[in-house]
């Protein structure tokens, strides 16, 4: 596992990061890191495409922030959804990519065998 240690200008670790929960990725609870919108990205991409495609269509037709309101909502609703499914079916291996890529910030070329796994676990479960 990678280690979440946050580094100062000597380049000396500070203090370690407190560990994340999936199950707080809710509407209601907090959102999602960067790392772990970039793990569940490819998922998110196939399984949400629906969702932003109607959102991306709208927005190409209205820009006013209201306009595309509810759907943005069905956007959130299908990536939220699907982080709860992900803490179901490969909560270990989601959270192994997620610490892979906070690791070497966010460049996925380097965590190549954590994604592999965590999309054999997500989709054959």
């Amino acid at each position: 596992a990678h280690p979440r240690v946050l580094r100062d200008e000597s380049g000396a670790g500070c203090e370690k990061l407190p560990r994340r929960v999936m199950s707080e990725i809710t509407p209601n609870g907090r959102p999602p890191l960067s790392s772990e919108l970039y793990a569940a990205g490819r998922i998110i991409g196939n399984k949400c495409y629906e969702e932003n495609f109607e959102y991306m269509k709208c927005k190409a037709k209205d820009d006013a922030p209201v306009a595309c309101a509810s759907e943005g909502e069905r956007v959130h609703t299908c990536v939220y959804g699907l982080y709860k499914e992900i803490a179901g079916k490969a909560p270990k291996q989601f959270e192994a990519l997620s610490q892979c890529l906070d690791y070497y910030d966010l460049q996925s070329h380097s965590c190549k065998k954590e994604q592999a796994a965590f999309e054999k676990a997500f989709y054959s479960a």
